[in-house]
């Protein structure tokens, strides 16, 4: 991949352009990523005991979907949201990767990834929450983390 910069001072705000031959998941998840950067941080509205409160993207560290509602865990507190999880997924940066069928998690925010007989383990930083990884979902998982370093 190539990537080059050009300054415009006759441009109000900056203008990325991604030329590529044909569009794929990882061009998808390019733009995806790009639209977040720069901005203000993103943010995520949901319910929280009646009432709706924004919540910073950045700041989750899972989803997990039980019965028509989605729990979304910061450090400190769990939110809900009627929106599915499929939706959330999709509206989520590319960070956010699939866990096992009802959760995903924020990439950004593990601390560690284990494997064992009992279990796929993934514990996050600075909070004491952790998730259960499913079979189908760990070699991908893995690879993302790995990549990250």
């Amino acid at each position: 991949m190539k990537v080059r910069v050009e300054v415009d001072p006759t441009l109000p705000a900056p203008e990325v352009v991604v030329r590529v031959p044909a569009e794929t998941a990882e061009t998808a998840a390019l733009v995806k990523t790009l639209a977040t950067v720069g901005g203000p941080a993103a943010q995520l509205t949901v319910s929280l005991r009646g009432h709706q409160e924004r919540v910073v993207v950045a700041d989750i560290l899972f989803c997990e979907a039980a019965g028509h509602q989605v729990m979304i865990h910061t450090a400190d507190r769990v939110l809900t949201t009627r929106v599915p999880l499929y939706k959330l997924a999709t509206e989520l940066p590319a960070t956010f990767v699939r866990a096992s069928k009802s959760a995903i998690l924020n990439s950004e925010q593990v601390a560690s990834l284990s494997k064992s007989l009992t279990g796929n383990l993934v514990r996050f930083q600075h909070s004491h929450k952790q998730l259960y990884v499913s079979r189908r979902y760990y070699r991908a998982l893995k690879r993302v983390l790995e990549r990250k370093g």
